[in-house]
């Protein structure tokens, strides 16, 4: 219960901006649900989902020789003067750089020749598509093979239900998966 709570503390002062020590000032419960806290999130990533995803697409296309080459290069900087700001060797540099290139820096390397660089280094992970979507997509897909084995079971026993009967439980069948999305990843 007590990571919930901080879970949403943080989820109130820094994702949304208010300060979590005067809720009662924006009529905020002091405790929330998880699915509370769950739906809130979801709703806050939908509306952002558009920004984020111009942000990720810009992004996508990074200098050919990297980030850091980049910034040094524009900012004049050497590569052994970059080194002799982070206490490194100048090959170090160009193995960061090449690191960054192919995907194996760390974040904590990255982190450090960010300060170094006077960069912020920002790591989000931006979801392809709105999170109502993912639930409703994965809601159907466990509607779909649950509601395929009832029916062929029916059909075996001669039970079979009308087409529509089946849609109508179907979508019961999501309606209940999307109002609990914990069992949605069970």
């Amino acid at each position: 219960m007590n990571l919930i709570i901080a879970y949403v503390l943080f989820f109130y002062e820094f994702i949304l901006g208010i300060d979590y020590s005067n809720l009662q000032k924006h009529k905020l419960p002091q405790v929330i649900s998880v699915s509370n806290a769950q739906s809130a999130t979801a709703e806050l990533l939908d509306r952002q989902l558009p920004a984020l995803q111009a942000a990720a697409n810009t992004l996508r296309s990074r200098p050919a020789k990297g980030w850091i080459a980049a910034i040094r290069t524009a900012l004049g900087m050497s590569s052994p003067a970059l080194a002799k700001l982070l206490k490194v060797s100048q090959p170090t540099i160009h193995e960061y750089e090449r690191g960054e290139v192919r995907g194996s820096i760390t974040l904590d390397t990255l982190g450090r020749v960010a300060d170094a660089l006077d960069a912020d280094l920002i790591v989000a992970l931006i979801p392809r598509k709105s999170v109502a979507s993912a639930l409703r997509a994965r809601a159907e897909s466990i509607a779909r093979e649950e509601m395929r084995a009832v029916v062929h079971t029916m059909r075996l026993e001669d039970q079979e239900v009308d087409s529509e009967a089946t849609r109508e439980e179907y979508e019961k069948l999501v309606t209940s998966l999307l109002t609990n999305p914990r069992k949605l990843w069970r």
